[in-house]
């Protein structure tokens, strides 16, 4: 196979090349009609593990909901977590308000320019401290996320793993240099498009590419093998079993501690893991007598619930139970309470519990 020749991407050659391409596809994006900071800010931790499809509706309930940073900084946690449910990482949430709050506090309300003053705040790190900086306020910051990684990685033909060192410090590097003084945002922006919707994980559109000609690995022949990220470790199966327990219009539910190791400040249905030589309706039972101190008969299974946490694959069987006796007292969560399905509305629940939640019928 005969090969290309060589064509040197230099700074200025990718961004003649890119920003243009940018200017014409760019998907129109809600927050890239706005240059307030907080928008951007938002929506950047929104994306980071969600898909833009799925981010749309969330940013835009959200910045309703919560449209400035003092408003978020007053809001209650509770609040803030209802409204990202469904969104997963809940960390994400905690850490937004967290940010908001210490900018009501050090700045007045005002979120930072600087890539240094942002990474002081709670919850940001260089990526989105890069982001907010170049895109609200043109600062020359870069930005290294999954889709710059790609591009990068194929742009100059770089091998090795891209979460360790030193590779990952010589993207940082390749990222700086390339960023422009003048729009860095757009051109932020643009790399993260093209790895977005062209130079994507797998087949990649390389006809489309605005860099073609510049890229290395598709001059040597190794886009697709590009970056070597490390095969994921295979999914773990776990089984767990939860108990809706019904006193009248009213169902059992659980807060989880503050300091729980996820989704703490949430709400559930008891659950538990299902031991071994353990039936799933023996587990919902424990369940709720580990966390409430309610003895309940538990019944037939009414659904089963399954979802991804991470690498674990979790099947929740879901059974019905009845109690009319007892007041429910919290053991090992810091709340147990008698809520109606309406009230369930108005509460945080991860989104396989307000899958349970949608699975109850008012007569049941």
């Amino acid at each position: 196979m005969k090969r290309r020749a060589r064509v040197e991407a230099t700074p200025e050659a990718v961004q003649r090349a890119l920003l243009p391409w940018y200017e014409e596809h760019r998907r129109d994006l809600p927050w890239r009609r706005t240059s307030d900071p907080y928008a951007v800010w938002v929506s950047e931790v929104m994306l980071q593990q969600t898909q833009v499809a799925t981010v749309r509706d969330y940013y835009a309930r959200w910045m309703k909901r919560f449209p400035t940073v003092s408003a978020l900084a007053k809001a209650e946690e509770s609040d803030v977590l209802h409204a990202w449910q469904g969104l997963g990482y809940y960390s994400r949430a905690r850490n937004l308000k967290r940010g908001a709050e210490a900018v009501v506090e050090r700045h007045r309300g005002a979120v930072p320019k600087t890539v240094a003053e942002l990474l002081e705040l709670p919850g940001i790190g260089p990526y989105s401290a890069g982001a907010i900086s170049s895109i609200a306020h043109g600062e020359r910051a870069p930005i290294v996320d999954g889709n710059v990684v790609r591009v990068l990685s194929r742009l100059f033909a770089l091998r090795g793993d891209p979460a360790k060192a030193p590779l990952e410090k010589e993207l940082w590097r390749r990222a700086e240099d390339l960023v422009p003084s003048e729009r860095p945002g757009d051109f932020n922006q643009a790399l993260m498009e093209l790895g977005a919707t062209v130079c994507t994980p797998r087949s990649p559109t390389c006809l489309l590419c605005p860099l073609r000609m510049l890229c290395a690995a598709r001059r040597d022949g190794i886009v697709e093998e590009l970056p070597e990220i490390p095969k994921r470790e295979k999914p773990i199966p776990v089984h767990r079993a939860a108990a809706v327990v019904t006193r009248g219009e009213k169902v059992l539910v659980v807060q989880l501690r503050a300091d729980a190791p996820r989704w703490a400040g949430m709400w559930q249905f008891p659950n538990a893991d299902v031991a071994k030589g353990e039936t799933p309706e023996a587990a919902a039972a424990r369940s709720v007598r580990e966390m409430t101190g309610l003895v309940v008969p538990v019944g037939e299974r009414l659904t089963t619930v399954r979802h991804s946490v991470t690498r674990y694959r979790i099947t929740l069987d879901v059974h019905r139970s009845a109690s009319s006796r007892g007041r429910p007292k919290p053991v090992i969560v810091s709340a147990a309470e008698w809520k109606t399905l309406e009230e369930l509305d108005d509460l945080a629940l991860p989104s396989a519990h307000r899958r349970i939640a949608n699975a109850v019928q008012p007569d049941d």
